[in-house]
């Protein structure tokens, strides 16, 4: 087949319009699993359950190890739980104000880079990749929830700059 008989791109793929429209409903999608997820995964924090399940996790980790020694396991579940809470809010109050999309982008960040390394500190997780112990399976799921968050941070970003300079 040449290019002068090459079946032509249908019409719709080229319309910027239409393209526009599925840029901005996948950006709100995004957000709105972003803030569903963290306030789901915050608000499981407050359950015993939940507690002892991230109690091994930190407990290995070396960037979290040492809250132990200054809260007991509940306490700091439930501090987790208040911060993914309120970073879930803040994300979605960033549609409005996009200074606190700033803040909430970066705190759910820093939160998903913290239980990404868990795949590296846990030794409860077979460490063969791509095979995840069932705890590693569910973990590496936050690398699309780390793509969303800083999406979401730069649009945020962005917006705070572009009315800065209006």
């Amino acid at each position: 087949m040449t290019i002068d008989n090459a079946p032509a791109t249908p019409r719709a793929l080229e319309n910027t319009d239409l393209a526009g429209k599925v840029e901005n409903a996948g950006n709100v999608i995004a957000r709105i699993g972003l803030i569903v997820s963290l306030f789901w995964i915050g608000a499981m924090k407050f359950t015993l359950a939940e507690a002892m399940a991230i109690e091994p996790l930190v407990r290995q980790s070396p960037l979290l190890a040492w809250l132990l020694d200054i809260v007991d396991l509940r306490t700091l579940s439930n501090t987790f739980g208040v911060i993914e809470i309120v970073t879930a809010v803040l994300i979605g109050l960033g549609l409005v104000r996009p200074l606190l999309g700033v803040i909430g982008g970066l705190l759910a960040i820093g939160t998903f880079l913290i239980t990404l390394s868990f795949l590296v500190t846990s030794t409860t997780y077979e460490h063969t990749i791509p095979f995840f112990s069932p705890g590693g399976s569910f973990i590496v799921k936050d690398i699309v929830l780390l793509g969303a968050s800083v999406a979401i941070f730069a649009q945020s970003w962005s917006r705070v700059l572009t009315a800065r300079t209006r």
